[in-house]
Formats: structure tokens, sequence, C-alpha cells
């Protein structure tokens, strides 16, 4: 009984972490002003949710070199991205806008439909079934990157006045 109580509750926490990464990236996608806690958050949560699927049962999963190869070849991507990703900020009130920024919210929403499929192979079938580690781990790397990307290369983007359009 606690190992399927377990089983799910991870299963659980995975989706919900998903689902609110794609919910908090869902502003970028329409290229509204958005506060600038809110692209770490979503990295954050999306690493979360890869994680959950990453370390059950066993944290034993995280040394799969294969893995972690993809993982970093997603990061740099996602740092490729937030590098050439066009950026207003707004120091003074922390905000920013991210201009033709789809690729975020595309990221955390494939996470959310990655672990709702790996929901459902679980309560399908067999324990040989696939699982989306790869995918999940691919789509959450991208966003740390992308993240961080943005991240340092807004404290020295020109001052814009954001606060006044949000």
């Amino acid at each position: 009984m606690t190992l399927v109580a377990n089983f799910y509750l991870t299963h659980a926490v995975m989706l919900a972490c998903a689902l609110v990464a794609t919910y908090i990236a869902l502003p970028e996608a329409m290229g509204e002003v958005i506060r600038d806690w809110r692209l770490p958050t979503t990295a954050l949560f999306g690493a979360v949710a890869a994680l959950a699927l990453i370390a059950y049962p066993t944290w034993g999963e995280l040394k799969n070199p294969g893995l972690w190869m993809f993982a970093i070849v997603a990061a740099v991507i996602g740092v490729a991205r937030g590098h050439w990703l066009r950026i207003d900020v707004d120091h003074g009130w922390r905000l920013m806008r991210l201009h033709k920024a789809l690729d975020g919210p595309l990221a955390a929403g494939g996470l959310a439909l990655l672990a709702a499929i790996e929901i459902a192979l679980a309560i399908m079938g067999p324990n040989d079934q696939p699982t989306m580690e790869l995918g999940m781990t691919v789509l959450a790397s991208f966003l740390v990157g992308r993240a961080g990307a943005v991240l340092l290369r807004a404290r020295h983007e020109p001052q814009v006045d954001l606060h006044d359009n949000s």
C-alpha cells in the first residue's frame, strides 16, 4: 500500500509542478510585462517535475550519464535562446517583457503533457513501459538554461519604463 501511495504521490508532485510551471510561463507567450521572478520560478518547478520522475523509485537513477549528456545539450540550447531573446527590462520595478517568447510556455506545457502521459502509462501498464524521463529532463534543462541566460543578460540591459504599461 505504501509503495502505491508513494508512486502516485511522486506522480502527483511531478504533474503539479509541471502544471504550475506552465501557468507561471503563460504571460510570456502573450508578450506581457512580467515580474523577474517568473523566469527562474518556471525553471525551478520544471526541474522539480523532471527530478521527481528521475529520482523515483531510487536516487540511483540520477547516475545516468546519457541522460545528463542530453540535459547539458538542452541547457546550452536554452542559454543560447536566452542570450538571443529580445527583452525589455525595468530595473527599478523588477519587470521585464520577453518578445516572441513562445518557447518557454511551450517547453513548460510539454513538461505537463509528458507528466500526464507518464501517469497514464503507469496506471495502464506494467513496469516495463517506457518513461518520459528523457523528454522531461531535456525540457526542464532548456528552461533552466534559458532562465539563467535571460536573468544574467537582464542585469546589463538598458532601462525601459514598463511600469506604466503593466
